[in-house]
């Protein structure tokens, strides 16, 4: 039934939608306009039509890869990416096919492939904003804010009034810690295009992140009366309230997508997340019926299997998880991780050499997957090969030298070798990267119980210190305090002064 007063909810777009049919410009002004607004389906429809008809339309095709979502089909991304290749070819010296297929690479998260064909693209034009647009995005989400930055602020010496950039722009601000200008770059962005559903979501979000709740709320409900059914607004906003330890309202924004039937892929993410915090909030019934549901809403989905897989060996039942873990693999098989934690549980199974065949598998898979060689390291230390474990950390230790894992395992290794001292700052090393890292806690709290054992004088006060880490950590992961209390009480701690610490004492910081 057509009701004619949907008009008044957004009557902007009901005057751009009334010169549509006048010529190909006003019809791209209304993809734009749907774009704009996150109303991406209805855009993509029309997008394909003006592209069926203009194939070589560098623009319409930026607005139709804009079109496809950050979460792309992964069929249609190949499919986008065969298309400008073919483009690309016919056409070597235009710079905006290359700038396209970048763009495809970003979303498919194809970094590498990404710069190149971006900087190719920059080389045929060097005038492109949206290619130091995209430049400054692909920076972006490599962690690299300063460079951003740069980036960005170029496009918009080529483009000052455009919304895309600024909003970038702002994201930046935030990556750098200066909300203040992260809130004027929204701002800026908003009014020049009142209807940007991501300028109005953004502003919310950073609004709920600095304690403005209400404000926050106001802005993301501004870009819901927008677009509604966007998927990426209801995890946005349930991952944030996570992190502020919000849990029923991150789980009502769960409840509220999944209200508006959306895809079955889209469902089973919000199901998978709504397992995430049954599991923090201690249901673990819970948690294993919402990810068992999301199995069978997404058949072809790998994360959930992941996830019952975890919860199984945190349980013990290692033969359920290789089960699960095998599941995963059948859907992702080119997943290095999931060949990692197969490879981990043959090692909890006392498989060596199943253990072994899984960790190089992963590397095979990804050269730069660093925890399968800590995987090898924790093999070969278990059959008492200790120069291979240690060869084996240094590989991990070139590939991620800022991982507390690696420098857990390097302290393994140096108290294995009898490098004592050493092996306490490796610990000691992953605690200042991750104070609440409950295996370099625990292992410190062995080595200076070894070390007073052998009779070096002045560590009691740094071993009680060690062992009350490790009992913080357990408290606030709900961890098992019975190790730690033990260990406190056998270096002469008295129980009340455990229970003060328990009820006292705050999180570990680094120090």
């Amino acid at each position: 039934m057509f009701r004619p007063w949907l008009r008044l909810l957004d009557p902007t777009l009901e005057a751009v939608r009334q010169k549509a049919d006048s010529s190909q410009a006003c019809r791209l002004d209304l993809a734009r306009a749907l774009n704009t607004r996150g109303l991406h389906r209805e855009a993509a429809e029309l997008l394909d039509q003006l592209v069926a008809s203009q194939r070589e339309n560098g623009d319409l095709w930026f607005e139709r890869i804009i079109a496809a979502g950050d979460g792309s089909d992964r069929d249609l991304l190949a499919t986008y990416h065969q298309d400008l290749e073919a483009i690309r070819d016919e056409h070597p010296g235009a710079g905006c096919h290359r700038r396209n297929l970048g763009y495809v690479r970003l979303l498919q998260q194809r970094p590498q492939d990404a710069e190149r064909a971006l900087q190719q693209a920059l080389d045929r034009d060097g005038q492109d904003g949206r290619s130091m647009e995209l430049m400054g995005l692909l920076a972006l989400q490599k962690g690299e804010p300063a460079e951003a930055k740069g980036w960005i602020l170029k496009a918009l010496t080529l483009q000052p009034k455009d919304p895309r950039s600024l909003r970038l722009l702002g994201l930046v601000c935030e990556q750098l810690g200066d909300y203040k200008s992260a809130e004027a770059q929204y701002l800026a962005a908003l009014e020049l295009e009142p209807a940007y559903f991501w300028g109005w979501h953004s502003l919310g979000e950073l609004s709920l992140r600095v304690g403005e709740r209400e404000v926050g709320l106001r802005c993301i409900h501004h870009a819901r009366a927008l677009c509604v059914n966007e998927p990426t607004s209801y995890f946005l906003v349930a991952e944030l309230f996570s992190e502020q330890g919000h849990l029923d309202l991150a789980q009502g924004e769960l409840h509220a997508l999944m209200a508006l039937a959306p895809s079955a892929r889209v469902m089973a993410e919000a199901q998978g997340l709504l397992g995430e915090l049954r599991r923090d909030l201690g249901d673990r019934e819970g948690a294993i019926s919402y990810y068992s549901l999301a199995t069978e809403t997404d058949p072809e989905g790998a994360t959930p299997w992941v996830a019952l897989a975890d919860m199984a060996r945190e349980e013990d039942r290692l033969e359920d998880a290789l089960r699960c873990y095998r599941e995963a693999l059948d859907r992702e098989p080119e997943a290095a991780d999931i060949q990692v934690q197969i490879g981990y549980v043959h090692l909890n199974l006392g498989h060596f050499p199943d253990a072994e065949r899984c960790f190089l598998e992963a590397l095979e898979l990804d050269p730069s997957e660093y925890s399968a060689y800590l995987g090898l390291a924790e093999r070969f230390r278990l059959s008492q090969q200790h120069e291979e474990q240690a060869r084996m950390v240094q590989e991990a230790m070139a590939l991620a030298p800022d991982d507390p894992d690696v420098w857990n395992a390097q302290g393994v290794t140096l108290e294995v070798s009898g490098n004592l001292p050493e092996a306490e700052e490796a610990y000691e090393k992953a605690l200042a990267l991750d104070p609440l890292h409950r295996k370099a806690a625990n292992n410190l709290g062995f080595l200076l119980e070894k070390r007073m054992e052998l009779g070096e004088p002045g560590l009691k006060e740094r071993t009680i210190a060690a062992w009350r880490r490790r009992l913080l950590i357990c408290r606030d992961e709900g961890q098992s305090l019975k190790m730690a209390c033990e260990h406190l009480s056998h270096l002469g701690v008295e129980d009340t002064q455990i229970r003060r610490w328990l009820e006292h004492e705050p999180c570990p910081v680094a120090e």
